[in-house]
């Protein structure tokens, strides 16, 4: 996971520079000023007298402070705008190999005709890791204009094309509609243009009829405050965004101004991956009762960075702030409270589209294609067969019939229940397997307690369809 920030300035500050001073002592006497100045801790220039930079920045225990090299700093700087050299491809991993998850528009993948779901056996002749997917992607990044061949297995054959590497924006809003007037947007990072984007999609969302919204910010580490208060904008009129802290208390809340009210329901989905603006954002729509938050608490970034431009073109991330949400609850190291705790992605999702207004929902899952009532989205169905019984999440089956879900640790069992009672399931090869923390039951079992569960198995392919209650 990439670093990000909670906010950065648009001014970047260069403190002033002594030449007759040697580039690594005066890069250190900046450090050692910046943060006996600004850190949030109050550590003052003189406990860090004589200290090197790595020195200081240990001492701080602060992961969030970070110095930046020259080339780190560039790297950083293109990894919060979502910016790389390559082919232009999402890439995913199965038991198979590397494969391709997503062809960006417009991309050098594109154009070379490279497919979904082609699996990369080489690059530039040379064989890909099956097993590690940044070995493949930083084979296959590099200098823009520069060429790479790649090799891919479609089906039973294979190909080679060659492409020519140019920049990649990789987008961070997409966004599905669905029956019943429910819209669905997703935010993966707060660039900043994901602001823009999430109003070309929200507008098109209410072209359509958008009678509620589902805004996801799973596994979104967060990135710039700015594109978190222009999209706050959409929900709330004029406010405070974030209370922000600093080492001597002053609060300098960041303010919500001029902005409307979306007066339809909304629904946020988060969980412990979502941090930093996701929870400034999540934090300040549930504390104006603008949206509920359903799912996990999130990883709790409570804290505010700068970034200062040092000798060398080198760079300084120091934290500056802690911020606190509009009702001054705190948010670091403690996270966003969900309205609605669920855990696991697809039960999330499911409970989404329910709370949402859409009782009947439908699986349909497919080698690397999963698609909730026709629609893809990054939830996932958990699912594989064993000793030709088709297993499923746990979770997301008591989801879709709409039954509560706990682990009973006397009884080894996972208890679902509904209005009509509770099935304890034991964890047996035959009815329940659970794998990495996760529990997966015999669809066949489950369905034998939730009639309403329909599942159709035709191939690959495998389709499980139940109304909520019914």
């Amino acid at each position: 996971m990439k670093v990000t920030l909670a906010l950065v300035s648009a001014l970047m500050a260069v403190l002033p520079a002594s030449a007759a001073l040697a580039q690594e002592d005066l890069q250190t006497m900046q450090v050692r000023e910046i943060i006996g100045k600004m850190h949030v801790s109050g550590v003052t220039e003189e406990a860090l007298a004589g200290q090197s930079i790595k020195q200081m920045i240990d001492g701080l225990k602060d992961p969030y402070t970070v110095f930046f090299s020259k080339e780190e700093f560039g790297q950083f700087s293109s990894s919060l705008e979502n910016n790389y050299v390559g082919m232009g491809a999402r890439i995913g991993i199965d038991e198979k190999g590397v494969y391709l998850t997503e062809i960006f528009a417009g991309s050098a993948a594109e154009i070379a005709g490279l497919q979904r779901d082609d699996y990369i056996r080489a690059v530039d002749g040379v064989p890909a890791s099956t097993t590690s997917i940044d070995e493949v992607r930083n084979k296959i990044v590099g200098v823009e204009g520069s060429k790479v061949k790649i090799t891919v297995a479609r089906g039973e054959k294979e190909l080679t094309v060659e492409l020519t590497r140019k920049g990649v924006n990789v987008p961070e809003v997409y966004s599905h509609s669905f029956t019943n007037g429910v819209g669905y947007i997703q935010i993966t990072d707060f660039s900043s243009d994901a602001d823009e984007d999430f109003d070309t999609q929200l507008a098109a969302l209410q072209a359509k009829g958008l009678k509620s919204l589902i805004l996801d910010v799973r596994n979104n580490p967060g990135g710039l405050v700015d594109t978190a208060q222009n999209i706050a904008k959409h929900f709330v009129k004029d406010g405070v965004l974030i209370h922000t802290r600093d080492r001597n208390g002053v609060d300098d809340p960041v303010l919500i101004q001029g902005g409307s009210q979306l007066s339809i329901p909304v629904y946020i989905l988060a969980n412990e991956n979502s941090a930093s603006a996701s929870e400034v954002l999540s934090g300040a729509l549930q504390d104006y009762n603008v949206a509920k938050v359903i799912g996990m608490q999130t990883y709790g970034k409570g804290s505010v960075q700068q970034l200062y431009q040092l000798d060398n073109d080198s760079a300084l991330k120091v934290t500056i702030e802690e911020y606190l949400t509009p009702n001054k609850r705190k948010v670091n190291k403690v996270g966003i409270t969900p309205d609605v705790k669920v855990d696991g992605p697809a039960a999330q999702f499911i409970t989404a589209l329910h709370t949402a207004g859409i009782p009947d929902v439908q699986v349909d899952i497919s080698n690397h294609l999963v698609t909730f009532n026709g629609v893809e989205v990054s939830s996932g169905f958990g699912n594989f067969h064993e000793n030709g019984k088709l297993f499923a999440t746990s979770r997301g089956l008591a989801a879709l019939v709409g039954a509560t879900i706990t682990w009973n640790e006397a009884n080894h069992t996972v208890d679902i229940s509904d209005s009509k009672g509770t099935h304890a399931i034991p964890v047996e090869d035959d009815k329940l397997i659970i794998e990495n923390g996760t529990s997966y039951v015999n669809v066949d079992l489950f369905a034998q307690y939730f009639p309403q569960l329909q599942v159709k198995e035709q191939g690959d392919h495998v389709s499980i369809r139940a109304v909520k209650g019914n």
